[in-house]
């Protein structure tokens, strides 16, 4: 939510920009409305996707900004068989969830339920190791649960 703030900001300066410089070149004023009409057009329309996006799962293939992530906390999970696998996961150092869409596969589902279960009887949540670097390149599964923690000493 955050980033959605300045990237609109940005989009905002850049057109404001290009609307002041087609206003300064020598031209009918015809032309210069048109210009301001197309510039207030875009910056109601960026707000207006940049809302509907909002609560939206966001492909992982289109999270360039998180490719370094190397593990995250997956909180929960729906498959829609042929469609996608949805992730609510927490990514390390915030506290808030985020939504992403994995491509369906047999295979990774498959995997995240296994984790799921296993996570259930250690009573630990399901991680996911590189998340945003493509699930069909490494044999090992992304999905697994942490062993339990161990016990508390006796005293």
């Amino acid at each position: 939510m955050q980033e959605l703030f300045f990237y609109f900001l940005l989009v905002l300066i850049m057109t404001l920009m290009l609307a002041a410089l087609i206003i300064r070149v020598p031209t009918r004023i015809s032309v210069k409305v048109l210009a301001l009409v197309l510039a207030a057009g875009l910056l109601s329309s960026g707000y207006l996707a940049g809302a509907a996006l909002l609560g939206r799962p966001k492909p992982v293939r289109l999270a360039i900004l998180e490719r370094s992530v190397r593990e995250l906390v997956v909180v929960a999970s729906q498959n829609v068989e042929g469609k996608a696998i949805y992730l609510w996961v927490i990514l390390p150092g915030e506290t808030a969830p985020r939504a992403y869409s994995l491509p369906w596969s047999l295979k990774t589902a498959e995997a995240l339920r296994r984790a799921q279960a296993e996570a259930e009887r250690n009573g630990t949540n399901v991680r996911m190791r590189n998340p945003f670097r493509g699930t069909e390149t490494s044999s090992k599964s992304p999905f697994y649960a942490p062993p339990p923690p161990p016990l508390p000493p006796k005293s």
